[in-house]
């Protein structure tokens, strides 16, 4: 289409009469084939098109047409202008393209706006080669995002702020403006500490930019309000990642002060509310700082393993998610079982008992638990290996695998996959492989060609046995039937054989 035709469009988007046609034409038209980059602009800067995205006044604009219709296709019409247009826009004008969509009042248009914007950020990164901002006037656009009642566009938001306000953050009119987010209500500080947290990340410089953010964090903790200060305790935990940010976290002694709120419950028994994410704090430090927590805090992990001794299904879940975040590294596994022994071995005899009395999502849960224990990255060293040898037969009463079997046959398909998936990982050792061999009915049930399993119960069964395919453990014979099921592949189905017989008996 000529520019003529363009502008006549964008002329007709003026009445409120046919605006759902006009711009459905338009947008057919922008698949078809771009137009030239000064008649984006000129739809772009259109304001009838960001009328006719208002949720509010879209019902006017045609009264014929559905209101979502009109609303939907000017959504897609200025995405798809941003999108030619964003890549090609130099970066001092992008604010002027973008000020509109990140103004607007339907948050769907600000997310739309932010989403091309990090796309973009995104490739610059990959790149090597992130543009300068020639001033605050974009940063502000997204940073008052982060204020907007809404929260669909706050994570992306975050996102390219995480990227960008490295280039300003000691800017006076960034500061400023960081310090007015703290100002607001719950929800928005707790954006700004998220992230401050993405910054203080990168480099021990850009901590010390947001040092008063990550310091207002740390001030909601004596809070009264249990879910703000659980909410603070996720925003922080990525923080103990690199290492200057685990010396500001001790600089201001964090994890004493979140472990003295579990040794003092019977002074403050609302702290007891407090408990499960408090666990969660402390286990997601031990999957990226294990000597810290294991070693240091070991009242932490006394006060873990009685939960998971408990039996309290409200509890549980988060015990259970905790404690292969412990056991997650080999050198969590190493310090578990050089200074917590006697409360592992009783944790997965428990475990073991767990299997056959709680609720199916808790038997979940607890599956994929143990599947993260055994699971490694790379092949243990023998003493691991031992360990984990050890604490399996803890697990199972023996060398067996009774309790996933029986977990296997329910007729429950999340159950299975769980219960398949860590007889998978358990087959990666020797001594999972022989556990299998051992367990009466587990290889006829791998070797059956049950057709009523779900698929991806069909696709695990075949996982394992190519596994088995290769292992010392079994005879010739058997590893010969391993391997033509794994040949004929996970989902075969094997042909009814109907043998006709004539009936005995002279005519």
């Amino acid at each position: 289409m000529d520019e003529t035709w363009w502008l006549a469009q964008l002329k007709a988007l003026e009445p409120k009469g046919q605006r759902l046609e006009t711009l459905n034409s338009m947008y057919t038209a922008i698949n078809k084939s771009a137009p030239s980059k000064q008649i984006v602009l000129r739809v772009l800067a259109a304001p009838e098109l960001y009328e006719c995205a208002e949720i509010g006044g879209a019902a006017e604009a045609d009264a014929a047409a559905p209101k979502d219709g009109v609303v939907s296709v000017a959504l897609e019409l200025l995405d798809r202008c941003m999108y030619l247009m964003v890549p090609e826009t130099d970066v001092e004008q992008l604010p002027q393209l973008l000020n509109r969509g990140l103004t607007h009042t339907n948050p769907a248009v600000r997310s739309r706006v932010l989403s091309l914007l990090n796309r973009e950020l995104e490739r610059q990164v990959r790149s090597g080669q992130v543009h300068q901002l020639p001033n605050n006037e974009l940063l502000f656009l997204v940073l008052d995002e982060l204020k907007q009642a809404e929260t669909e566009a706050s994570a992306v938001a975050i996102k390219i702020l995480s990227i960008v306000l490295v280039q300003r953050l000691n800017d006076a009119g960034v500061q400023a403006k960081l310090v007015e987010l703290l100002q607001q209500n719950e929800i928005v500080r707790c954006r700004a500490y998220e992230l401050a947290v993405n910054l203080a990340k990168t480099s021990a410089s850009s901590l010390g930019s947001v040092e008063f953010m990550l310091d207002a964090a740390l001030s909601e903790l004596d809070n009264d309000d249990v879910l703000l200060q659980a909410s603070v305790m996720e925003i922080l935990v990525p923080l103990a990642e690199q290492n200057h940010g685990l010396s500001y976290m001790e600089r201001r002694q964090v994890f004493d002060v979140i472990s003295n709120r579990v040794q003092r419950l019977e002074e403050n028994p609302l702290d007891a509310l407090l408990v499960p994410s408090i666990m969660k704090f402390f286990g997601k430090i031990a999957a990226v700082q294990p000597q810290k927590i294991i070693v240091g805090y070991s009242h932490m992990l006394i006060c873990l393993f009685e939960q998971l001794q408990s039996e309290d299904e409200t509890i549980l879940p988060t015990a259970l998610d905790t404690l292969p975040n412990l056991a997650g590294t080999p050198q969590g596994k190493m310090l578990l079982h050089l200074n917590f022994q006697p409360a592992m071995e009783r944790t997965l005899m428990k475990y073991g008992a767990y299997t056959k009395k709680l609720s199916a999502p808790i038997k979940v849960r607890l599956l994929n638990s143990l599947d993260v224990i055994y699971a490694m990255e790379t092949p243990p060293t023998k003493e691991i290996d031992n360990v984990l040898k050890g604490w399996y037969e803890c697990f199972a009463g023996g060398l067996q695998a009774n309790h996933i079997m029986d977990l296997v046959n329910t007729p429950f398909p999340d159950l299975q996959l769980a219960a398949l998936a860590l007889l998978k990982t358990l087959c990666k050792y020797r001594w999972g492989v022989a556990a299998l061999r051992n367990t009466g009915g587990a290889v006829e049930f791998l070797l059956s060609r049950q057709k009523d399993l779900h698929k991806d119960v069909k696709f695990l069964k075949w996982e394992i046995l190519e596994l088995l395919s290769v292992s010392p453990e079994f005879s010739p014979t058997e590893t010969v039937r391993f391997t033509a099921y794994v040949n004929e592949g996970p989902y075969h189905i094997q042909a009814d054989l109907n043998i006709a017989t004539e009936p005995q008996g002279g005519a």
